[in-house]
């Protein structure tokens, strides 16, 4: 995105941010996986699919989360396995995705 360094003539002007966008709201959470306590900050539509992922499982959003954690590959941050692990289900819903690996 290029930046406009031009100096603003009016306060019309000074007040237009529809060039701007608002960063994705980050939600910091704790749960417990493995039987210790965890703070897990993500986005929250990485949440909003966490738990619809939780629901259509029949499992609790902690339960997931500790299925995630314990396949998850030995030295990825456990918030990139979560991401990754709701990216992939929803690709897979499409027909000749590949799955990505975390």
């Amino acid at each position: 995105m290029k930046l406009d360094r031009r100096i603003p003539r009016s306060l019309d002007e000074m007040a237009d941010l529809s060039s701007l966008t608002a960063p994705p709201a980050v939600v910091t959470r704790s749960l417990t996986v493995g039987g210790r306590r965890a703070s897990l900050r993500l986005e929250a539509t990485i949440w909003d699919g966490l738990k619809d992922i939780a629901k259509s499982q029949g499992k609790s959003l902690e339960a997931l989360c500790a299925d995630i954690h314990d396949t998850r590959t030995e030295g990825i941050p456990f918030a990139t396995s979560v991401r990754v692990y709701v990216l992939n289900h929803f690709r897979s819903t499409d027909a000749g995705c590949i799955t990505l690996v975390a």
